[in-house]
């Protein structure tokens, strides 16, 4: 119960606080509707680390919006609080969605000459959109956990797994140069990772065994892009360890099994 209560009160703790890699700063009414361009020196290398980043992420971002339709369309979907983050992914990613399509708009125009200096995004585009972002679920109070509560949380926190694999992925690449979408990857690794905590504990909460509740590769949606452009993963996304409180062994968040069928020698995002 105390444990709760102090996660709980991270999270929201976590969610009042001020973006502190934001790319894109919620709008702000006092400010003006405008955007402005970023520049970077880009080759023929660094544009193709934007794009194959950008050709990965696009369908997972999509993915996570079908998965989170299906779950909040279905009369077993129960949990309040996950109910809530399943519309936040769906309002948040939407909005990356459309920060990923002007990277590749801009990314996308042919190279004039190499290593020129070009624009390669736009940045302002919350503040233009008026958007604000979905802040995480309070974490006080309980909500029954159904098994297809508990079969969403899985399958999204294995989805989420990936998008760091590829957040982590672009950081790494030597090429990968645009600062624009080096922020982006900051905010996904950061606001991901929390999401991933916030749903191994609605598995905790599960009053059966969460281990019983499969989830099939085909309940992710978007991983069948995860084959662009040369981004290497060499394993599959780490299982996520969540505390029960039982006699019984701690059970993992997801269960991993099934994706050792999955290539994972050109994963991207």
């Amino acid at each position: 119960m105390r444990i709760a209560f102090v996660f709980g009160l991270i999270l929201l703790l976590l969610a009042a606080a001020p973006s502190f890699a934001a790319v894109e700063p919620d709008y702000d009414p006092k400010e003006p509707l405008v955007t402005n361009p970023w520049f970077a020196a880009q080759g023929a290398a660094e544009q193709k680390a934007d794009l194959d980043f950008v050709k990965g992420m696009r369908p997972h971002h999509a993915g996570a919006l079908t998965m989170s339709d299906e779950y909040l369309s279905d009369p077993q979907a129960k949990n309040v609080q996950l109910k809530s983050l399943a519309r936040g992914i769906k309002h948040n990613q939407t909005f990356e969605i459309g920060m990923l399509d002007r990277v590749e708009q801009l990314v996308g125009k042919p190279i004039q000459k190499e290593g020129a200096t070009r624009q390669v995004a736009e940045q302002g585009l919350a503040q233009k959109q008026r958007f604000q972002r979905a802040p995480m679920p309070a974490g006080f109070g309980k909500s029954e956990v159904t098994a297809r509560d508990v079969q969403f949380a899985k399958g999204m926190a294995i989805h989420h797994e990936a998008a760091l694999v590829m957040a982590k992925e672009y950081l790494a690449n030597p090429h990968a140069t645009n600062k624009y979408l080096r922020l982006l990857c900051l905010d996904i690794l950061r606001d991901q990772k929390m999401e991933i905590a916030f749903m191994n504990d609605i598995v905790a909460q599960y009053p059966g065994n969460p281990d019983d509740i499969k989830v099939d590769m085909s309940m992710m949606h978007g991983m069948d892009h995860m084959n662009h452009g040369g981004m290497k993963h060499g394993a599959a996304p780490k299982k996520a360890k969540v505390k029960k409180p039982t006699a019984k062994k701690p059970a993992p968040a997801h269960d991993m099994s099934g994706m050792e069928g999955m290539d994972h020698s050109h994963m991207g995002h």
